[in-house]
């Protein structure tokens, strides 16, 4: 039977990848009962095994028998499907991930979990996941992305005004603009034009998950069994969000919410959504250290090697020691044409604005101290600084803020719209024995 699905499919397929093959595997396989055919590709049974048993191991060892395999089959197939078709326009587009970011992807991993790559490679193994599977999964989550970025990011553009409204709308909805929530949501659907009968089962249903919230059952669980939002599989969790963030229908509700509550059964034209507040934070300032700095640079050439280069740099920090001044010196002398008109002065810089090199050897210098000659990929440096001060840059933070939330927001609607769009066009057929 050929089947599509036109519910928009959660982003959540970046943590759920399939492993799924070409036809070709089948010779490899020929015990391997075939669950679906997608396009030109399939998913086999122990792929789909295998991402099943994933989901348990997010699931904590107290929950998990209170999650069946049918409540969580045919969500995990789905996401692999609409994984399988994006894989597939990776191969047909011949995108490759390097083995270096790969490499350093899987460290990434392990850092956050606070393992050395031994270690992590030994926690693997204890959970029964190869290195290699492990890196085929990793890999297929950065083609993944890769395929989304370039079909839909690059169409994903913010404004000034959006970032000036966007906050704006924040600071009205949230006295002092301060407040963070963070929230888990958890949707019991009704199909559109939804009879009585139907309303009042959801209903029901959604009355059940609010006491068993209640009496004390894992929010993530409850979500991962019960839940139809697109995040149900990621355990319902919305992140930090303001109010103004906030979808309308919930908001007037987290704002009387203290954290750890669970709020009532809330009705909308999709369903009965349950929301908890895990955790509320205020904004804080962030403060910045600015540095005033000016240099001399002098690049290297075929005429001027790296030994020449320090050799006068340390000549003209003696004359500048001996009396001179920096700044007609840098004029005459640095080959960083655009701050040699003003003396070598670079003005006031942020962290993060300078190359690494530079900018840890600026740290280190003392008010109007002079530096070694210092290497960076432009050539050698001859450092001063003049100042260092202070600055609240949390108007800075807020707006980089507002920019990538509103980034995101775009990016994910306009990845949901086309993930739809693919799955409704794809071919697919389902083979799975329930």
């Amino acid at each position: 039977m050929v089947m599509k699905n036109t519910r928009a499919t959660s982003l959540i397929i970046l943590l759920l990848m399939s492993l799924s093959f070409p036809l070709a595997a089948l010779a490899k396989a020929p015990m391997n009962r075939i669950v679906a055919i997608v396009d030109k590709g399939i998913i086999l049974q122990s792929q789909l095994d295998e991402q099943i048993k994933q989901m348990y191991q997010r699931i904590p060892v107290d929950q998990r028998a209170s999650i069946s395999r049918k409540d969580i089959q045919s969500r995990v197939l789905e996401q692999m499907i609409i994984t399988e078709l994006q894989l597939q326009i990776a191969r047909r587009s011949q995108i490759q991930i390097p083995e270096a970011e790969l490499d350093a992807a899987i460290g990434r991993v392990a850092n956050s979990n606070k393992l050395s790559p031994e270690q992590f490679k030994n926690v693997l193994e204890k959970d029964g996941v190869s290195l290699a599977d492990f890196r085929k999964s990793i890999r297929d989550q950065l083609l993944v992305r890769r395929v989304q970025s370039s079909f839909v990011h690059h169409e994903v553009k913010i404004s000034q005004q959006e970032v000036d409204s966007f906050l704006k709308l924040m600071e009205q909805n949230d006295v002092g603009g301060s407040s963070e929530y963070h929230l888990g949501h958890i949707l019991i659907s009704t199909p559109e034009n939804a009879t009585p009968e139907q309303v009042n089962k959801a209903k029901q249903k959604a009355n059940e998950v609010a006491n068993s919230l209640n009496a004390g059952q894992r929010f993530a669980t409850v979500s991962i069994a019960k839940s139809d939002a697109s995040n149900a599989l990621e355990g319902g969790d919305l992140g930090w969000m303001k109010q103004a963030q906030m979808p309308s229908l919930l908001a007037p509700y987290v704002k009387d919410m203290q954290d750890g509550d669970i709020s009532p059964v809330i009705q909308s034209p999709s369903g009965f959504h349950i929301i908890k507040l895990f955790e509320t934070r205020g904004q804080e300032k962030v403060m910045v250290t600015k540095t005033h700095a000016r240099h001399i640079l002098i690049k290297i050439n075929a005429l001027i090697s790296d030994n020449i280069a320090k050799d006068r740099l340390i000549t003209l920090k003696t004359r500048i020691e001996n009396g001179e001044e920096f700044t007609p010196l840098a004029r005459a002398n640095s080959d960083d044409r655009g701050s040699a008109i003003k003396g070598g002065d670079l003005g006031w810089v942020e962290p993060g604005a300078l190359v690494p090199a530079f900018e840890a050897a600026m740290n280190k210098l003392d008010i109007n101290q002079l530096s070694e000659p210092v290497q960076t990929q432009f050539g050698w440096h001859l450092i001063q600084v003049l100042g260092r001060e202070q600055k609240d840059n949390s108007k800075l933070m807020r707006e980089a803020q507002a920019r990538s939330q509103l980034r995101k927001r775009k990016a994910d609607a306009a990845i949901n719209a086309w993930l739809v769009k693919l799955r409704d066009e794809a071919y697919v057929e389902y083979r799975i024995q329930n």
